[in-house]
């Protein structure tokens, strides 16, 4: 089977009709095909507040484990009491992390492009706490110089439109961060200098048409923005992620072009997520409110925001052994 088709919840259903079939035609007992396909349909749930922003390929472990803190908030709406530090127990995690995971093996083994999931598994264990261990992969402040570093020298051509449109993608995911699918459909009209003149605010049109606005500060994206303004003279409903067949960039040909500009920069990491990750872990690290990063992130529930917060924690805790 293809391992995409190009909807994230219409491949994630896609894989899971087949899994099914395939346990049922193995077998399995009742029991546990109930367990695995509620397991199933509570991450495709957890899942679909991430349609815009999400394909199969950008899974990875904080995408896991952030579905087992989702399910630790469901059983908090639900009315179960706190015991032993969490809602859950580690014993129920531990369940729906094994049928999640065959899940995914299911996919490994299954897909034309023998792409594998096995190593976004590896390191997330439910401790003793009903918490989890979790790995945040984010740049370094050194990566981050390398790759503006890289985006600046390609900028040097003004006849270059595609450097000056990828600067602006990667800047307002790692800046301002936007979802990639966000960031593919920005026009020079979404920026709107707010009052205090230093930073721009964006609109941002989500899924089902919700406005929300997310926030860049102006020296940061200057040069891009009066690049397509007085050089591409772009009209402001205009999109500016572009081909140079004057096509919308898709999102895959923009995983493809952010992962060799990181290659460029010896950046030994990928996903457009990566970005907006990083963002999320500079803010926290700088001591800011989860809030404040909450509110620049857009999170609907601020559980995604802790993840941040718990891994900063985990840092310190490595550091001073």
């Amino acid at each position: 089977m293809k391992l995409e088709n190009g909807n994230f919840i219409d491949d994630l259903y896609r894989w899971y009709k087949a899994y099914n079939e395939n346990m049922k035609a193995l077998s399995y007992s009742n029991n546990t095909l109930e367990l695995y396909s509620r397991a199933i349909d509570i991450f495709i749930e957890y899942s679909l507040q991430y349609q815009d922003e999400m394909k199969l390929i950008d899974i990875k472990s904080v995408y896991i484990t952030g579905y087992l803190t989702y399910l630790e908030d469901k059983a908090k709406k639900s009315g179960k009491k706190i015991k032993n530090g969490g809602y859950l127990s580690k014993s129920t995690k531990q369940t729906y992390l094994k049928a999640i995971k065959n899940f995914f093996k299911f996919i490994n083994d299954n897909n034309d492009e023998l792409f594998t999931f096995d190593r976004y598994f590896k390191n997330i264990k439910i401790a003793d706490s009903s918490t989890t261990e979790e790995k945040l992969i984010y740049l370094t402040e050194e990566e981050i110089e390398s790759l503006i570093d890289i985006l600046e020298k390609t900028k040097s051509k003004k006849t270059d439109y595609n450097s000056y449109r990828n600067s602006l993608l990667i800047k307002l995911m790692l800046y301002g961060g936007l979802r990639i699918s966000e960031a593919l459909n920005i026009s020079l009209g979404n920026f709107i200098l707010a009052q205090d003149k230093d930073i721009y605010n964006i609109e941002i049109y989500a899924k089902g048409g919700k406005k929300q606005t997310g926030f860049i500060a102006k020296k940061t994206i200057d040069d891009e923005l009066n690049y397509f303004r007085e050089f591409v003279k772009l009209k402001d409903n205009e999109l500016i992620m572009k081909t140079k067949g004057n096509k919308q960039l898709n999102r895959t040909s923009a995983y493809l072009i952010v992962n060799r500009i990181y290659k460029k920069a010896g950046i030994q990491k990928d996903g457009l997520h990566l970005l907006r990750h990083t963002l999320a872990m500079r803010l926290t690290q700088r001591g800011v409110s989860l809030v404040v990063i909450k509110k620049i992130l857009r999170h609907s529930n601020i559980a995604t925001t802790t993840i941040y917060s718990k891994s900063t924690n985990e840092a310190v805790a490595d550091a001073i052994k």
